[in-house]
């Protein structure tokens, strides 16, 4: 790790920057960030995201940071390979639904056409009918109803196409619904699967944790985690001392009196800081 700050360069695994005017969060954030140019050293992993700022009151989801921990020691649970099928199979569920109003406002406003011009071909018809009782020219009406009968068989053909749409559309609805109840029942499933996995992650890492406890200065007995009550930052300096960490924590008012302190006791790269 080497630290550029106000003109001064630290490098080493055990940098203590309390004194200096920068913040944990941001030395958290560049840290983070390959781009910071003040701060170099190697990319987070995953146990970072639960254990990188280390500070009294930090939330701690315990399950979910040892999890974290215990791959990055290598350990996979056994339900790791259906998780990673589920994600699959998840990621490739899409479901598209039609536009179902539309189609049915084609449907309805064609269906309404039909009508009316059924309405006017029978009215015209009447009318023509009684023009040849009376022996009274038809030539006009009869083209009004040649026009009326063409507007009619073009409106009926519309209705057929518009209630195929409609049809349509309705099975792609039913279909997305479908689709979406299937992601969901896999969602749950994965999620099922996860819990699983917290929990075997949890009784794996269970005697780590207690030795972790019991190597950290304070006064809080070694428990395993699925009984552990104490401070949030004592739990997580022990799943950083379990984890393989590459990238500095950022610890704010531990129980170390030095850098050189901190880094032999959680066997990770750590920087010093101070709010």
């Amino acid at each position: 790790m080497r630290v550029r700050v106000a003109g001064e360069e630290r490098v080493g695994q055990a940098v203590d920057l309390r004194s200096a005017a920068v913040g944990p969060s941001q030395l958290s954030t560049a840290l983070a960030d390959p781009s910071a140019e003040w701060i170099d050293a190697p990319a987070p992993t995953p146990p970072h995201d639960a254990v990188g700022l280390l500070q009294p009151g930090m939330e701690l989801d315990l399950r979910t940071a040892l999890a974290a921990a215990g791959r990055s020691l290598g350990l996979v649970a056994p339900q790791a390979a259906e998780i990673t099928r589920l994600d699959r199979e998840i990621a490739s569920i899409e479901p598209n639904s039609p536009d179902l109003r539309a189609a049915r406002h084609r449907a309805a406003e064609a269906g309404a056409d039909v009508a009316a011009l059924e309405e006017q071909v029978a009215r015209t018809s009447g009318r023509l009918a009684a023009r040849r009782e009376a022996d009274l020219p038809t030539e006009a009406v009869q083209a009004k109803l040649d026009d009326l009968t063409r507007k009619l068989t073009e409106a009926e053909t519309e209705q057929i196409a518009a209630q195929e749409a409609l049809e349509q559309a309705e099975a792609a609805a039913q279909a997305a619904r479908d689709a979406r109840a299937r992601r969901l029942s896999l969602v749950d499933r994965r999620e099922n699967r996860r819990r699983e996995a917290r929990a075997w992650f949890l009784d794996a890492l269970a005697e780590p944790f207690e030795r972790a406890l019991a190597s950290l200065p304070g006064d809080v007995a070694p428990t395993p985690p699925v009984g552990f009550d104490g401070p949030t930052l004592t739990g997580a300096l022990a799943v950083a001392r379990i984890a393989d960490l590459s990238t500095p924590v950022v610890l704010v008012d531990g129980p170390f009196q030095t850098a050189v302190e901190a880094r032999a006791a959680l066997d990770a790269p750590v920087v010093l800081a101070s709010v």
